[in-house]
């Protein structure tokens, strides 16, 4: 009588088999990390895409951008994106603001601060500061307006043609008193006040009347030549940061500083005793690179340009043409970039 013997894996077998799935795991890890990003990518894309799309709405309705204001007074304190948010379908959110409240950041809306209302189409997934709610924590947002290339006038010593190889001097009648900031020479630091012709970008800080958002009409450049907004990091930036997206103080970035410099706590060699005083995030008075364009995307940022357009600008462009992009009129038409 013949038996058949029922026989397992050896253990040989099973380590082999156990090597093979690990390895099939090893990789198909990255090919979905790299799926999961291009999905996030196209999300922070698209959130850009309707700022820009709003932005343009609202210029339809006033004749003008909307603007930063900010008033140590009290009252008149609003952001670019509070403005906007009627037309990304947040208006009952902006019909219960009462803007003769001293502080809109902190008005109560349905029981909740303003700006502790978590607005998805301001946060790009791909930003690890993101929250889906909270009540303790302001909303934070992955998108700022562009003040263009402004002077920032550091106050912790930063220079930028000094700490950051930013210069500009090569190129006559740029930046002349060479610190690597204000190349077009329009004067006004961090557009505090809103003379246009002091302000290079699309918007100004607003730090004080008179308010002011640029008409399309002052973008002289061309609209498909200036940038309008672009993707942030705010824990990146300790000026005021922790008031999120509703606060103004905390929302005038510039294309002053390089694309992605590393201010953040996260940045690989990053540390607040680095001699490098544009490299320090802490005491927030580093505006020089705090408030550069910065984002979580290998190699570069997302920006919505004047026209609508989003563009993906590597960290490697030339300064001089990312300064032009941020400027509206300085008489550049950038091609290629």
């Amino acid at each position: 009588m013949n038996r058949r013997m029922n026989r397992g894996f050896t253990l040989i077998e099973l380590l082999v088999v156990i090597a093979i799935i690990a390895t099939l795991v090893a990789l198909l890890l990255p090919a979905v990390q790299q799926a999961r990003e291009a999905a996030r990518r196209s999300t922070c894309k698209n959130n850009l895409k309707q700022l820009g799309l709003a932005c343009h709405n609202y210029h339809d309705v006033y004749g003008q951008l909307p603007f930063n204001a900010y008033d140590r007074r009290g009252g008149n304190n609003q952001t670019v994106l509070t403005a906007l948010l009627p037309y990304l379908e947040q208006s009952a959110l902006y019909d219960g603001i009462d803007f003769r409240s001293r502080n809109i950041t902190t008005y109560p809306v349905n029981g909740v601060p303003l700006g502790k209302h978590i607005i998805q189409t301001f946060q790009c997934p791909s930003n690890p500061d993101t929250v889906e709610s909270s009540l303790q924590r302001y909303g934070i947002t992955s998108y700022a307006p562009s003040i263009g290339a402004q002077a920032m006038l550091s106050g912790n010593g930063c220079r930028l043609n000094t700490h950051a190889g930013v210069s500009y001097a090569s190129v006559s009648g740029l930046d002349t008193n060479n610190d690597g900031e204000d190349p077009f020479n329009r004067g006004n630091n961090r557009a505090d006040y809103g003379r246009p012709g002091e302000v290079s970008g699309m918007f100004s800080r607003g730090s004080a009347a008179p308010w002011w958002g640029a008409k399309f009409r002052d973008v002289s450049d061309g609209l498909s030549n200036t940038i309008m907004m672009g993707e942030i990091r705010m824990s990146c930036n300790q000026h005021f940061s922790e008031w999120g997206w509703a606060w103004p103080e905390g929302l005038w970035y510039a294309t002053t500083a390089p694309i992605n410099y590393p201010t953040c706590l996260d940045d690989p060699g990053h540390s607040e005793t680095d001699p490098n005083p544009c490299r320090r995030n802490s005491g927030g008075l580093n505006y020089n690179t705090l408030f550069g364009f910065k984002s979580s995307h290998q190699g570069g940022c997302h920006f919505v340009l004047a026209d609508g357009a989003v563009r993906f600008i590597s960290e490697n462009i030339s300064m001089l043409t990312y300064a032009q992009l941020g400027d509206r009129n300085d008489g550049t038409v950038v091609g290629e970039f």
